[in-house]
């Protein structure tokens, strides 16, 4: 064998060269699924993005009104055009939304009452949040060894819904007076007429239609709430809240101190808890206190029997108003008339009154000779917030001072300089007002069993009037059954006005919210 040959045999060069070409085959085919894995996920981005973009579109046409599910549908849809440049299945750039036309939970899109997605929405006003699900779009494998016999496909979807601020909420919750006896949906609507007048209870834990409570608040505590209920300021400027809110449990004396204080009562040692604690400019009520004194009481002046002229407090024996020979010498603005007979009332609701109060004898005691049916501003129909801000219009001629017959003691209608009392604040429609309060309406039969700390879906926020201060009150002044309570000192009784925003009653709300959509998951 030639010496040549010999080389060539025992030669190692290129030895590596079938390996290598056998490997050629795994190689350029994991590099051809890397690209096309890579060119997915991609896609995967691209379509989550333009899911996410779509719900938030779509949330913030949620303001519950009429149409809103459409037009979220329809912003989702346009607002933002969103494309995909990796998918290749000849469909096209833009990313598609199904055309829904139903506020339901069916589809893709899909719309909720509660953020954990437990209630479905039912209608435009129980639409809070929405799930949008973008149209599958296909990205065929290019290098993959055999082209286009595999392929991925994608799609995302977004959950939505709008977040903001409350700010100068009064934490301060009523339970829906309209909700059914056996309501399960936690925003089930409010439509209360203004004008009614509600005995509001505590209720407890188990909390009914006409119920109220308080709102955790700025770090919890009987004293941060009464803080926020009696100071002129709101102390945090704005909180953090979604549709729902925190309870506050726990009856607190305190608590309706504070909310005395806007009637011009300083209840418990004579503090402030917090800056300083106005009254209104209009207090009038049914108390009275003598000159230099910090101590209001029922007038028992007089008789308090009703057949007298002129008995010493308003005290109905019927449920209709009394009659024009008849004149309580005190008299604050009342409740409706069913209410006032006794301390649990004769009204077909209960706890709901019916929006007749006594006009005549209120306005006999307190602007005698006045033509109040013919009096602009006034008239037949005229509501107890409508009277209170008639009066504080022209305090100088509408807000006196009433002596009673007792030696020493009278009856104010607006703050006088003393011990006591401090600067009143007039009455702002489009603003602050100390006797109208801007609640939290929930819905308690849906929300079960009240019982600690509960987080509880809003289905409204509406303007309360503050008729007059909690206090215990008794059915007469001296004789048998005289220590019969007419009222508790742990109730409040209000005057419905209207929804929050609607400008019901003359008043534009006292919150202002700012809401933004933002992404849930």
């Amino acid at each position: 064998m030639s010496i040549r040959r010999k080389r060539l045999i025992a030669a190692t060069g290129g030895a590596v060269a079938p390996t290598v070409a056998l490997s050629l085959f795994a190689l350029i085919a994991a590099g051809g699924i890397a690209f096309d894995y890579a060119r997915l996920v991609a896609m995967d981005t691209e379509l989550q993005s333009a899911a996410d973009q779509a719900a938030l579109a779509a949330a913030s046409q949620l303001n519950g009104r009429s149409g809103a599910c459409a037009k979220a549908v329809q912003a989702a849809r346009d607002l933002i055009r969103n494309d995909t440049r990796f998918a290749n299945d000849n469909n096209g750039l833009a990313v598609s939304i199904a055309n829904e036309t139903d506020c339901d939970a069916t589809g893709d899109v899909r719309f909720y009452a509660t953020k954990d997605k437990s209630t479905a929405a039912t209608d435009d006003a129980t639409a809070k949040f929405v799930e949008i699900k973008v149209g599958t779009r296909r990205a065929n494998y290019a290098f993959t060894p055999i082209v286009a016999a595999f392929y991925g496909d994608a799609s995302a979807k977004a959950y939505a819904g709008v977040d903001g601020a409350l700010c100068a909420v009064v934490p301060f919750f009523i339970c829906n007076p309209d909700e059914p006896l056996s309501n399960i949906n936690p925003l089930y609507p409010v439509s209360i007429a203004p004008g009614t007048g509600i005995r509001m209870l505590e209720g407890g834990n188990q909390k009914g239609p006409g119920n109220f409570g308080f709102l955790a608040y700025a770090g919890q505590g009987a004293n941060n709430l009464a803080a926020a209920l009696s100071a002129n300021a709101v102390l945090d400027d704005c909180s953090s809240v979604s549709v729902s809110v925190e309870t506050e449990p726990g009856q607190m004396t305190s608590v309706f101190d504070a909310l005395n204080r806007r009637f011009d009562i300083v209840g418990n040692g004579n503090t402030c808890p917090q800056g300083s604690c106005s009254p209104s400019t209009n207090e009038v009520k049914d108390l009275v206190r003598q000159a230099n004194s910090c101590n209001w009481k029922e007038n028992d002046a007089t008789a308090a029997s009703l057949s007298t002229n002129s008995p010493g407090r308003y005290r109905p024996s019927t449920n209709a108003p009394l009659t024009s020979t008849v004149t309580p010498e005190i008299m604050g603005l009342p409740r409706d008339i069913c209410h006032a007979v006794s301390n649990t009332g004769v009204c077909a609701g209960s706890q709901i009154g019916n929006s007749v109060w006594d006009r005549g004898a209120y306005f006999r005691a307190n602007h005698p000779g006045l033509d109040w049916m013919n009096e602009p501003g006034l008239g037949a129909n005229v509501t107890r917030y409508q009277t209170y801000l008639w009066e504080a219009e022209d305090s100088a001629n509408r807000l006196r001072t009433k002596p009673s017959s007792a030696s020493g003691w009278a009856a104010y209608g607006s703050p006088q300089p003393g011990v006591c009392s401090a600067p009143g604040i007039a009455p702002n429609t489009n603003g602050m007002d100390r006797r109208r309060l801007t609640a939290a309406v929930v819905n308690c039969r849906a929300a079960g069993n009240i019982n600690g700390r509960k987080t509880i879906p809003v289905a409204a926020f509406s303007d309360i009037f503050l008729v007059e201060p909690s206090m215990n009150r008794t059915k007469c002044s001296s004789g048998s059954g005289c220590n019969e309570k007419i009222t508790d000192n742990q109730d409040i009784y209000i005057e419905f006005i209207g929804a929050s925003g609607t400008g019901q009653g003359g008043g534009t709300p006292q919150i202002t919210r700012r809401d933004t959509p933002r992404l849930i998951e």
